[in-house]
Parts: C-alpha cells; sequence; structure tokens
C-alpha cells in the first residue's frame, strides 16, 4: 500500500510540471506608443474637440497644463475649446478558459470646471453634462450608447471626484464575473463636457487574461513520460525489496 501512494504521488508532482498557466494581453497598442492603432476614437456630431495624442506637459489643443505620459512617449488625451462628446473604443475577445480577467489603466482627470455633473447621457447637449467614465460594452453598442449596451461600467466620475489629478493615476478592476469566455466586447473611455474644458488623458491600457495552457500534441508526451518514470520506479524498488 505504501509502495502504491508513493507511486501515486511521484506521478503526480510530476504531471503538475506540466500544469502552465496562460498569461495573455487583449488590448493593442495600450500605451498609444504607435498614435491609435488598434483603437477607434469618435467625436458626437456639432461639438469641438477630439481625442489627441498626448506628449509632453501640455494638453494637445489648448495648451494647459497636464502630467506627462506614465509610460513611454505618448498618452491618449481628449481637449477642446467649446462643448462635445468624445469616446476612444477597442474591441477584444475573452479567450475560452479564462480563469481571471482583469482591466487596468492609468488615467489623468483635467476637468477645468468646480464640479461633475454626470446625468445618465454622454449627449453634450444635455445640460448640465462634465463626466468622465470607463464601460465594458456589448460587440454591437454605438460610440454614445448606455443603457443595455453596458456590460460593466468600472468607473464614472462623481460630483466628490477629484477635479484634476496632480498625476496619471492608476486603476484596476476585476471583470471576469462580468464578461463571459469566447464573446466579444468592446473597451470604451468616454468623456463629456459642456460647462468647461476637460482633459481625459489615457495611458497604459490592459486587458490581462489567465487560463489554462491547452497541451499541444508534442506535449502530451510530458506526462507519458512522467508516469512511465513512476511506475519503472516503482518496480525498481519491488525488486530491491524482494
Amino acid at each position: 500500500m505504501i509502495a502504491i501512494k508513493r507511486l501515486v504521488s511521484f506521478g503526480f508532482a510530476c504531471l503538475l510540471l506540466t500544469a502552465v498557466d496562460v498569461r495573455a494581453d487583449l488590448i493593442t497598442n495600450g500605451g498609444f506608443e504607435s498614435g491609435f492603432v488598434g483603437w477607434s476614437h469618435f467625436n458626437q456630431l456639432g461639438g469641438s474637440g477630439d481625442w489627441f495624442i498626448q506628449s509632453g506637459t501640455t494638453s494637445p489643443a489648448v495648451g494647459l497644463p497636464v502630467p506627462a505620459p506614465p509610460g513611454g512617449m505618448h498618452a491618449a488625451m481628449t481637449d477642446s475649446t467649446a462643448p462635445g462628446s468624445h469616446a476612444l473604443l477597442q474591441a477584444f475577445i475573452i479567450p475560452l478558459g479564462s480563469s481571471s480577467v482583469v482591466l487596468s489603466f492609468d488615467m489623468f482627470r483635467g476637468n477645468r470646471d468646480g464640479d461633475y455633473a454626470a446625468p445618465n447621457s454622454l449627449d453634450f447637449n444635455v445640460f448640465p453634462n462634465q463626466q468622465a467614465r470607463v464601460d465594458i460594452l456589448t460587440a454591437g453598442a454605438g460610440a454614445f450608447d448606455l443603457g443595455g449596451a453596458v456590460v460593466d461600467n468600472v468607473f464614472k466620475t462623481a460630483p466628490s471626484s477629484t477635479r484634476i489629478d496632480p498625476s496619471y493615476l492608476h486603476y484596476s478592476f476585476d471583470i471576469t464575473q462580468a464578461v463571459i469566455a469566447g464573446q466579444t466586447y468592446q473597451l470604451r473611455f468616454a468623456e463629456t463636457d459642456n460647462q468647461a474644458v476637460f482633459e481625459l488623458g489615457v495611458d497604459n491600457v490592459s486587458i490581462a487574461t489567465t487560463s489554462a495552457a491547452v497541451p499541444e500534441p508534442s506535449s502530451v508526451f510530458l506526462p507519458a513520460t512522467c508516469l512511465a518514470l513512476a511506475v519503472l520506479k516503482g518496480l525498481r524498488r519491488n525488486r530491491k525489496k524482494a
């Protein structure tokens, strides 16, 4: 009985060597070092401003003081001289077998108004509307859709939120329970302003997944070898006893 237990223990320990987690980042060009490659940016019709590639310590359109990008040379940032609504999106697919999905990013808020106003709308024609939010959207959602298009709202400014951040701040959210493996979603950063200038900066965006590795045909050799070694070890032990 003891010999059998040792045999099983050795085989199990050897097999554990083949259980490797696979980690992947679902976001392309999360640092914006290649401009907007992989991203789509939208502006509500009739509004002012856009998403720009930020570098240095002044805002891209108005030239107000902002912190430098926290990673590399570039970040994405909204800027405008009049009211507008702006959305930045990238689609992604949750891999099959994912055991964890974590969204992270660095963000700067430069709200030059006295406070935030966050109605359930990204329309700059709704007054007052001075807000920023980060959402996981359905695959077919429009750039400024809310309601059922939002799978998970991970961030939204509130009246008590800091207006002007001293630097880019890091955020991390576990969205594992909000998404389904094999499904396509969209990540959205949105900003609406009709009270005063509002820069929203984004950098180092990542959606990191962890999943169990699916063995390649060639990798099956390792577990088989483990089992053979375990059996051989047991037979040698029995011969010595005999």
